[in-house]
C-alpha cells in the first residue's frame, strides 16, 4: 500500500504509467522532431538566394550587398536567441579573425581603400558566421541548407531550363557558345556552388525519408547538368574525388556496404563497355577535350603555368610575402591565379595561409572521426569541407563572402571545430545513461529495466 498521492515504485516491466502529454520528456520524444522554421531561419536562406545573384553584371553590387547584409542580419536574429550565452572562438575562428587585423595592416602601407572596406565588411560577415554555427542546431543549419538549395534550383529551372536542355544536347558545332552558367555566374564559380550543392544534398536528410528519396536526385540532378552545361569541370573532377572518397570509406566500413558498392560498381563498368562510343564522344564534346586552349595538352586550361606564375610573384614579394597584402587583394596582380591556396598566399602571407589548411584537414579529421561514430552532422561537415578543398586546387573561392557556397562552408567549418555537440539529438545510448543517473522524474519512480528493453527493441 502506498500514500495517497503517491506512486508506487515498478517491479519487472512495466509499461508507461503516464499519457504521452505528461509522461516526462525523454519518455515522450522517440526521435528528435523537425527544427522549427522562424523568421531567422527564413532570412537566412534569402541570404544564400539573393547571393546567387552577385555576378549579374548590371547589379552585381546591389545583390552581393544585400545578401551579405541579409546574412548579417539573420546572424543578429539568431544571436537575440540566446544573448547572454557565451561565443566560442574555434581554432578556425581565431586564424579567420587574425586575417583581418593583418589585412589591416597591410593595407595601410598600401593605402588600399576597396580593400580596407572589403576587410571590414568580411569582419563583420565572420562575425556572423560563428553566431549562427553556434545558436543554430545542425538541423536547422541543414534545413536551412535545404531549402535555399531547393528554392534556387527552383528558380534555375524557371528560367534557365530553356538553355539548360539546349546545352546539354550533343551536336553543337561551336560548343564553347553554349558554355553558360544560370545567373551571369563564372563557370568555374558554378562548379564550386553547384557542385558543393551536389555534396550537400547526398549527406543530409531533414526531411521524411520518401521526400529526400526523391528530392536527392533531383537536386543532384539539375546541379549535375547546370555544371556539364558550364563546362565545370574542376567542380565535375572535385565531386568525383569526393565520390572516390565516399566509396573507399563505405567499402572498408562493413561488408554489407562493400558488397552493395562492388555490385555498383561492375554495372557500371558493364554500361561503360556497352555504351563507351557514345560516352566518349559526349564527354570529347562537353569539355572540349580536343580544344588547344582547353584539352588535355592545355596543362588545365594553362592552369599549372598560372600557378607556377603565382609562385613566383609570391616568392619576389618583401614583407607582403609573411603577411600578405590584405583581402581581396588578389585581383591587383594583373593575372588570375585559379588556386584558392596561392591565392591565400597573396592575401593573408604563407604563414596563415599553412595555418588555414593545416585547420581545415585537423577539422576533416575531426569530422571522419565523429561521422565513423554515428554523427550525421559530422559525416555532412566532412564531405562538404573535402569537396571545397579538392576543388580550391583548382579555383579560388575557399575563403569568400559573395557566394551561397563559401558561406555555408565557413559555417560548416565553424560549427565542426566546437568543442561542444553541434546538434541536440539524443541517441538511445545517451537517453538511458540520462535515465540512469536521474531515476526519478516528475515524481515516477523508473524501471531501469524496463526502459533499457524499450530502448534496445527502439535500436
Amino acid at each position: 500500500m502506498t500514500d495517497k498521492g503517491s506512486i508506487e515504485a515498478p517491479t519487472g516491466r512495466q509499461e508507461q504509467l503516464l499519457p504521452r502529454s505528461t509522461a516526462p520528456a525523454v519518455w515522450r520524444r522517440r526521435a528528435p522532431g523537425p527544427a522549427q522554421f522562424a523568421l531567422r531561419h527564413l532570412v537566412l536562406c534569402a541570404s544564400s538566394v539573393v547571393l546567387m545573384f552577385s555576378n549579374d553584371e548590371s547589379n552585381a553590387i546591389f545583390f552581393q550587398a544585400l545578401g551579405v547584409m541579409l546574412f548579417v542580419f539573420s546572424g543578429a536574429m539568431f544571436f537575440v536567441t540566446a544573448p547572454y550565452r557565451s561565443i566560442e572562438i574555434t581554432p578556425i575562428d581565431a586564424i579567420m579573425l587574425t586575417s583581418v587585423p593583418l589585412s589591416y595592416i597591410a593595407l595601410t602601407l598600401s593605402q588600399d581603400s576597396y580593400s580596407l572596406m572589403h576587410t571590414t565588411i568580411f569582419l563583420t560577415t565572420y562575425l556572423s558566421v560563428m553566431i549562427i554555427a553556434q545558436r543554430a542546431t545542425a538541423e536547422e543549419f541543414i534545413m536551412c541548407v535545404r531549402i535555399s538549395t531547393l528554392a534556387i534550383l527552383g528558380i534555375v529551372i524557371v528560367v534557365f531550363s530553356d538553355k539548360l536542355v539546349t546545352g546539354l544536347m550533343p551536336g553543337a558545332l561551336k560548343r564553347w557558345e553554349l558554355r553558360e552558367a544560370p545567373f551571369g555566374m563564372h563557370p568555374n564559380l558554378a562548379g564550386f556552388v553547384y557542385g558543393g550543392f551536389i555534396v550537400m544534398a547526398a549527406n543530409s536528410s531533414v526531411l521524411k525519408p520518401r521526400y529526400n528519396q526523391l528530392l536527392t536526385p533531383i537536386i543532384v540532378g539539375v546541379c549535375g547538368a547546370v555544371m556539364l552545361v558550364a563546362s565545370a569541370r574542376g567542380g565535375l573532377l572535385a565531386v568525383a574525388l569526393t565520390l572516390a572518397v565516399y566509396v573507399l570509406t563505405e567499402f572498408f566500413r562493413s561488408r554489407r556496404s562493400a558488397i552493395y558498392l562492388v555490385t555498383l560498381g561492375a554495372a557500371v563498368i558493364i554500361l561503360s563497355f556497352v555504351y563507351w562510343d557514345s560516352i566518349a564522344a559526349y564527354a570529347v564534346e562537353m569539355f572540349d577535350l580536343n580544344s588547344k586552349e582547353r584539352g588535355l595538352q592545355s596543362g588545365g586550361t594553362g592552369r599549372v603555368e598560372i600557378w607556377a606564375r603565382g609562385i613566383d610573384y609570391i616568392s619576389s614579394r618583401s614583407w607582403e610575402i609573411f603577411i600578405g597584402s590584405g583581402l581581396r587583394t588578389a585581383g591587383n596582380m594583373g593575372f588570375p591565379v585559379e588556386s584558392s591556396y596561392i591565392n591565400l598566399m597573396v592575401e593573408s602571407g604563407i604563414f596563415l595561409t599553412a595555418a588555414i589548411v593545416f585547420c581545415l584537414l585537423t577539422i576533416l579529421l575531426r569530422s571522419y572521426r565523429k561521422q565513423a561514430n554515428g554523427s550525421a552532422f559530422h559525416r555532412f561537415a566532412f564531405y562538404t569541407i573535402l569537396f571545397a578543398m579538392f576543388q580550391s586546387i583548382f579555383n579560388r573561392y575557399l575563403i569568400a563572402i559573395g557566394n551561397p557556397f563559401s558561406l555555408m562552408m565557413l559555417v560548416i567549418a565553424s560549427k565542426a571545430s566546437t568543442r561542444g555537440k553541434p546538434t541536440n539529438d539524443e541517441t538511445p545510448a545517451n537517453e538511458f545513461a540520462r535515465i540512469r543517473a536521474v531515476p526519478v522524474r516528475s515524481g515516477m519512480l523508473v524501471d531501469k529495466d524496463a526502459v533499457k528493453d524499450n530502448l534496445n527493441q527502439r535500436i
